[in-house]
């Protein structure tokens, strides 16, 4: 079975270059084997596959040909598409894919809003909590954890106020 190279990098299939490049670059950087006191044969093993998979995606006609034995053609569909990065991504990760995709689209304000909301989302740790549980409570539709406790409390105070209103007027 052929090595999945977006895995490794831990890449959508629809990552841009800026992002396969920053996000290869962080990869290389914590992972660098003059870094890693004690386990320079495990460092240097991840980053043979760290570069095996960067060459691979870094070239666009290695990539789509890559791609096409795959066979994946994925739209963006939510916010960890939209920076070109898998569920398992960190901060440092998100964030270097932000910084790549803002700097490309900086000229384009309907594609940087999107990836503006999507850092927005996935750099607050609580938000990406909730967003990877309830995905569509942040897209303004479906069921929504937000919507739920705004009336669980809008229905506590409401029964609260009516039990007030009867112990005074009784």
């Amino acid at each position: 079975m052929a090595k999945d190279y977006y895995r490794i990098l831990g890449l959508a299939e629809n990552a841009e270059p800026e992002v396969i490049r920053a996000v290869f670059k962080q990869l290389a950087h914590r992972n660098h084997p003059d870094k890693q006191v004690g386990k320079k044969e495990q460092a240097n093993r991840i980053m043979a596959e760290i570069n095996e998979a960067y060459r691979h995606l870094s070239e666009p006609l290695s990539k789509v040909k890559y791609d096409q034995r795959r066979g994946t053609s994925i739209p963006a569909s939510d916010y960890y598409q939209v920076l070109g990065l898998r569920h398992s991504a960190d901060a440092q990760i998100i964030d270097a894919a932000y910084t790549a995709l803002a700097l490309k689209y900086r000229v384009s304000p309907t594609r940087l809003a999107d990836i503006n909301q999507a850092y927005k989302i996935l750099s607050d740790t609580t938000r990406k909590k909730l967003y990877d549980f309830s995905p569509a409570a942040f897209k303004g539709s479906g069921f929504s954890l937000w919507k739920v406790y705004l009336a669980y409390t809008l229905a506590f105070y409401a029964l609260v106020a009516a039990l007030y209103f009867l112990i005074m007027v009784l």
